[in-house]
C-alpha cells in the first residue's frame, strides 16, 4: 500500500496481477502470502488465482506491497548504477521478511539519508553494515 492509497478490502484478478501480495515457498515447502489485507474474501480468491489451498497457505499481513517494495528496489538500483550512492554494495527485495535488504559500507548520517529519502513509508529498509569484513544490521525507523 502506499501513502496515498487506502488498503484494499477485496482483491480482484486486477488487484492480483498489479503485485498487491507476494507469494512464496518456504524452507517446509509451504506457501506463504504476503497480503496487506488478511480476509476471507482476500484469501479465496488469491488462493483460487494462484491454484493452491487455504489449508496449506501460510497468510502473513504485509506492511508494504509488493508494488511498493518493487519500486523502492528499482530507485535504489537506479542510484548505485548512476553511482550516486557509492556506499551500497548490494540491495535485494527479500520476499521472506517484505523488506530490502541493503549492504553498505559507510554509517555516516548523511550517506544513510540519502537511503531514507527513498523510502516515503518508512522502515522498508534493513541496513547491514559491511566494515571490515563485520557485519551489523540496523532496520530503519518508520515515518511518523
Amino acid at each position: 500500500v502506499t501513502p496515498t492509497q487506502t488498503p484494499i478490502t477485496q482483491i480482484s484478478i486486477t488487484d492480483l496481477t498489479a503485485g498487491t501480495y507476494v507469494n512464496y515457498i518456504d524452507n517446509n515447502g509451504n506457501n506463504v502470502v504476503w497480503i496487506c489485507e488478511n480476509n476471507q474474501a482476500n484469501r479465496t480468491e488469491i488462493c483460487k488465482y494462484l491454484g493452491i489451498t487455504e489449508s496449506k497457505t501460510i497468510f502473513k499481513v504485509a506492511k508494504y506491497s509488493y508494488n511498493y517494495l518493487e519500486d523502492l528496489q528499482s530507485k535504489i538500483s537506479k542510484k548505485m548504477s548512476d553511482k550516486e550512492i557509492p556506499f551500497v554494495t548490494s540491495s535485494a527485495l527479500m520476499d521472506a521478511t517484505n523488506n530490502i535488504k541493503v549492504t553498505v559500507t559507510s554509517n555516516k548520517e548523511e550517506d544513510l539519508r540519502k537511503l531514507k529519502e527513498l523510502d516515503s513509508i518508512g522502515g522498508a529498509i534493513d541496513i547491514q553494515y559491511n566494515e571490515n569484513g563485520m557485519s551489523k544490521t540496523e532496520l530503519l525507523v518508520e515515518k511518523d
